[in-house]
């Protein structure tokens, strides 16, 4: 059978309904008729059959105390089935390959692994494979590498306490004296910007940028690109990688129902408990019961600092 080579015709019911959905998705409560009228640009008639009929479909219900309507159980059902099919793998693997070709280098997908991120899945640019032999199942250290500051800055606040805790306790920021204030310098541009950087820091010349990702489960991933600072120079990280790289985690995102960069950073603001949102991580920095102010940006080698 041949492909239609047209595209279809949209259903305007269809897409009516679920423009009546998503009003009350984002408004968060109980919606009325007018409401859903006003909100949606559909007249009022046409919005109170749709409403009828998603009642009737068990996405929506009525409220017991008022004349108005709000999500049911369908929509859950709708959302748990979406949501217990996800593949981070899978979903993630175009964009990776995108991704690597278009900077000529490697992109990794990776997760948290006590010290250490694991990249899960790979992708490199054809002209890349000589260069970098990091794979599926490589460890990149949390405190050095752009996946683990990513990550570190993409989890909530009393997590990334934690870790940053265990981290310093287990030994892990020893032997390297001024990696505690870059880490935290790290950290808060990565907060600020959306984005990590690590310049050499996790393998000698080694230049990758990395992104978190939330996904709908929780769980926080961090994206990366990078190659050998031969081939990815600072410029060439800021002017060309980090743009594309931002743009592919925001696909990814988008494509799993998550939060990447400043859009996980905005929404974990408005999540966040009263708590500092980095701890000491060096012994100065605990004297006389306050923290060491942290120098930014260039003072700590960073020439991609805005």
């Amino acid at each position: 059978m041949r492909r239609h080579t047209v595209p279809p015709i949209p259903v305007n019911a269809l897409e009516r309904g679920f423009a009546v959905l998503e009003c009350f998705a984002a408004a968060g409560r109980p919606l009325g008729n007018g409401e859903v009228a006003e909100a949606t640009g559909i007249p009022r008639p046409t919005a109170y059959r749709l409403i009828s009929t998603l009642v009737a479909l068990g996405q929506l219900r009525p409220c017991p105390d008022s004349e108005k309507y709000e999500l049911a159980a369908g929509v859950v059902r709708l959302a748990q089935s979406f949501l217990g099919k996800i593949d981070a793998r899978r979903w993630v693997r175009p964009h990776l390959v995108a991704l690597a070709e278009a900077c000529s280098a490697s992109a990794f997908l990776a997760l948290r692994d006590g010290k250490d991120v694991l990249v899960v899945e790979a992708a490199r640019a054809r002209s890349a494979v000589a260069y970098l032999g990091a794979d599926v199942g490589t460890r990149m250290s949390l405190a050095t590498s752009a996946l683990g500051r990513a990550w570190l800055a993409g989890v909530d606040a009393p997590t990334r306490q934690a870790v940053l805790a265990e981290l310093q306790a287990g030994g892990h920021l020893a032997g390297h004296p001024d990696l505690a204030p870059r880490l935290e310098a790290a950290l808060r541009k990565a907060r600020r910007v959306g984005y990590a950087v690590s310049l050499g820091e996790w393998q000698a010349d080694t230049n990758a940028a990395a992104v978190p990702i939330r996904v709908p489960s929780g769980e926080v991933f961090s994206l990366n690109c990078g190659s050998p600072s031969f081939l990815t120079n600072p410029d060439k990280l800021r002017d060309v990688v980090i743009p594309r790289l931002v743009e592919a985690a925001a696909a990814f995102a988008a494509d799993v129902g998550g939060l990447s960069g400043r859009e996980l950073m905005a929404w974990q603001d408005t999540q966040a408990a009263a708590v500092p949102e980095f701890p000491s991580l060096s012994p100065a920095s605990s004297k006389q019961g306050r923290r060491r102010s942290i120098p930014q940006g260039d003072s700590h080698g960073d020439p991609l600092s805005q």
